[in-house]
């Protein structure tokens, strides 16, 4: 059963008709999940499939909407926490732990019984995130293994994996940050941004779907374990924006987004930042109209010019967010098994 929290209306500039004002209504609707999961993965399939994933080797799915959800625990991955997803329909799906050795597990039949697809000894592996630029690319990532991010890569939809070699050395203290799913950029170009935090804030790029790799610095805030990049999103292939800040001291919002417009090889402050912290930033886009929408613990934002500027939504907050592909709607994820619909309308 739906809970409408709260309706909202704010003026936003969208992106194609930038010299007018255009009036837009967002509306959060909570949903019964019936899990007391924290999720952090979410992949939002079309308007009707919607998969999460979190502790305890949780899984839920709906395939109504978010009118109802059936809630299933991984055999074997009970003390798991799965903090990323992703999936092709309503039977076909990959999540991905933080505990080994068994961290990727697939299913085709909805969850109703799942199979190890990535198993490693590696000491220290810790996988943050999980993105698939089409049905046979996907890459994951883990914080440093022998000073540089472990990231694997697959050609087959998931069946199986290969580690990358050819990333650039991290810097001492530079990680990852598992909050949202989101610290992977990948399009179906090939062209895919991995953003780190920690001691450095930058983002890694490449332009073959994974094979090789640089690394551009950026201006966000780093220096303690709990600052940096937490979240990636690009609305093309040069225009792209990453947000953060200090998740421990959400108040601080010096130097917690910024954007680029040549592919990530560069990157330039927001002249105008979200309020707080924000854990999670993903493109929305519906015809002619394309917008961000950043999201965290304490609440979220709107930049509908490629990051430059933020916008102050909503107190509301939530881990992660994603988009109903082709549509100004998405779904939200977050503590206690919370998941949200938003709706994005004109007026």
């Amino acid at each position: 059963m739906k809970k409408f929290s709260f309706l909202l209306l704010i003026t936003l500039l969208m992106l194609g008709c930038q010299n007018n004002s255009i009036s837009v209504k967002a509306e959060f609707a909570e949903l019964e999940t019936n899990s007391e999961a924290s999720l952090r993965g979410l992949f939002v399939v079309d308007e009707n499939v919607i998969w999460a994933s979190g502790s305890g080797g949780t899984v839920v799915l709906s395939t109504d909407s978010g009118e109802s959800w059936k809630e299933m625990k991984v055999q074997g991955a009970e003390e798991n926490d799965f903090r990323s997803i992703y999936a092709r329909d309503k039977n076909h799906a990959i999540v991905f732990g933080i505990a080994g050795p068994d961290f990727g597990y697939s299913t085709t039949n909805g969850g109703e019984s799942w199979e190890v697809v990535y198993r490693d000894t590696t000491a220290g592996l810790f996988f943050n995130s999980l993105k698939f630029a089409d049905d046979r690319h996907g890459l994951a990532v883990s914080d440093p293994i022998d000073g540089k991010f472990f990231v694997i890569r697959t050609e087959d939809g998931g069946a199986s994996w290969q580690r990358v070699e050819s990333l650039p050395p991290v810097e001492e203290g530079e990680a990852n940050f598992a909050a949202s799913n989101t610290c992977i950029e990948f399009l179906a170009s090939g062209k895919a941004w991995i953003a780190s935090g920690g001691k450095a804030a930058r983002v890694f790029y490449s332009e073959d779907f994974g094979l090789t790799w640089d690394v551009a610095k950026t201006p966000m805030i780093s220096g303690t374990a709990s600052s940096g990049i937490f979240s990636v999103a690009f609305q093309n292939d040069k225009a792209g924006a990453v947000v953060g800040g200090i998740y421990d001291q959400p108040e601080i919002n010096t130097n917690i987004a910024a954007y680029t417009v040549d592919g990530g090889k560069n990157w330039l402050s927001s002249e105008t930042m979200p309020a707080e912290y924000r854990s999670c930033v993903q493109s929305i886009k519906s015809g002619t109209h394309s917008f961000l929408f950043a999201i965290g613990k304490t609440g979220c934002d709107v930049s509908t010019d490629g990051g430059q500027n933020w916008k102050f939504v909503s107190e509301e907050g939530y881990y992660t967010f994603r988009a109903v592909p082709g549509q100004l709607s998405g779904f939200a994820a977050g503590s206690e098994g919370r998941i949200a619909k938003i709706s994005f309308g004109h007026q």
